[in-house]
């Protein structure tokens, strides 16, 4: 059992998500929960058989922010049609990781409602935890 499961699962603020591969393969099969996704890296280096990681991690974000600005229309009774999100993540700087959003909101929003519907976008829980300071801690192999 993963060391922040209690009795009845993942404590509260967490969340486990697995990743396995076998011997000879660069894919990847990542479950969380009942879902199942091929994650795998493009050649030459692996065969193109999954999405790559980093966009899992564009898709987090992605779709986080879509989540939210539909809640949030939802409980406010905001016209929106669809909520399209695009993230892109741009590595190429050393000591900085940058996430650039696109987003298209469709549906007969007024300017009010558009600034509410942005405001609120960047409360999604994916962007915050991302915002924060990240450590790594390994438990397992080697140890």
């Amino acid at each position: 059992m993963p060391p922040q499961w209690g009795r009845g699962g993942p404590r509260k603020g967490t969340s486990t998500t697995v990743a396995s591969n076998t011997e000879g393969a660069t894919k990847s099969v990542v479950s969380a929960g009942q879902w199942k996704i091929d994650a795998d890296t493009t050649p030459p280096a692996g065969r193109g058989d999954g999405v790559r990681p980093h966009r899992l991690l564009e898709a987090a974000v992605a779709s986080c922010m879509a989540i939210t600005l539909r809640m949030i229309a939802d409980e406010r009774g905001i016209a929106l049609e669809s909520a399209d999100v695009t993230v892109e993540v741009d590595r190429t700087h050393a000591e900085e990781t940058v996430f650039r959003t696109t987003i298209e909101l469709k549906g007969a929003l007024s300017v009010a409602e558009r600034g509410l519907q942005m405001k609120a976008v960047r409360l999604c829980p994916v962007r915050k935890t991302l915002s924060k300071r990240l450590s790594f801690v390994e438990v397992g192999a080697g140890q």
